[in-house]
């Protein structure tokens, strides 16, 4: 049960309980479905302070390492300091945690960075900024060929995401120009660095 997975992480984390309110379930319930193959698309607007980044990024990248230790993570947020953040949290709070390496059998390998680490099996977790460089890496899996040309489809095989978390600053919000290349950048690179139309893209922002 993800929201479980999430609730025990936080307890053993932070030692203290995380309290769940209506939100956290209707959001894990989504993601939950992200994880399944039901949803492919999902934006998720909530103020701050809610619990989103703690859900859908770092219990979320996490536990879909636990299922899929060879999943391939694009993690993306406005800041580099902020994605990196994120990325050390889930490797250091998670994955290296051992209560984490008790259950699941993911590991490391020992050439991995805050900023890109890989796991025995091959899964990858890359965290950039926005803007940042993401060329020459895909999220998810590769599609076999009979499958590369097909329409968009239902699958229950998870591999990996595109977790976007706060793509541009509260007080740039109100910027015509500055939401303008947020959006062409998610329309020229961000959107195309799936392996897969299969591969689902969450974005979490206020």
């Amino acid at each position: 049960d993800f929201l479980f997975f999430t609730r025990y992480f936080f307890k053993q984390n932070y030692n203290r309980k995380f309290v769940v309110s209506d939100h956290h379930k209707k959001i894990a319930k989504k993601l939950k479905e992200v994880i399944d193959g039901k949803c492919k698309r999902l934006i998720i607007n909530i103020a701050p302070r809610y619990g989103k980044t703690e859900l859908a990024v770092k219990a979320f990248i996490a536990y879909g390492f636990a299922i899929n230790p060879s999943s391939k993570f694009l993690h993306v947020s406005y800041s580099q300091e902020l994605a990196v953040a994120n990325s050390e949290d889930v490797r250091d709070s998670f994955i290296l945690n051992p209560e984490y390496e008790k259950y699941f059998n993911v590991g490391l390998k020992p050439s991995s960075t805050k900023k890109k680490w890989e796991t025995k099996s091959g899964g990858v977790l890359y965290a950039t900024a926005t803007g940042g460089q993401v060329t020459g890496f895909g999220a998810g899996e590769v599609d076999a060929e009979e499958d590369f040309f097909s329409e968009y489809k239902e699958t229950t095989k998870f591999s990996g995401a595109i977790i976007i978390d706060d793509p541009i600053k509260p007080e740039d919000a109100e910027s015509a120009l500055v939401r303008s290349k947020v959006n062409q950048r998610y329309e020229s690179t961000l959107k195309n660095r799936v392996n897969s139309v299969n591969t689902p893209i969450v974005v979490i922002m206020q």
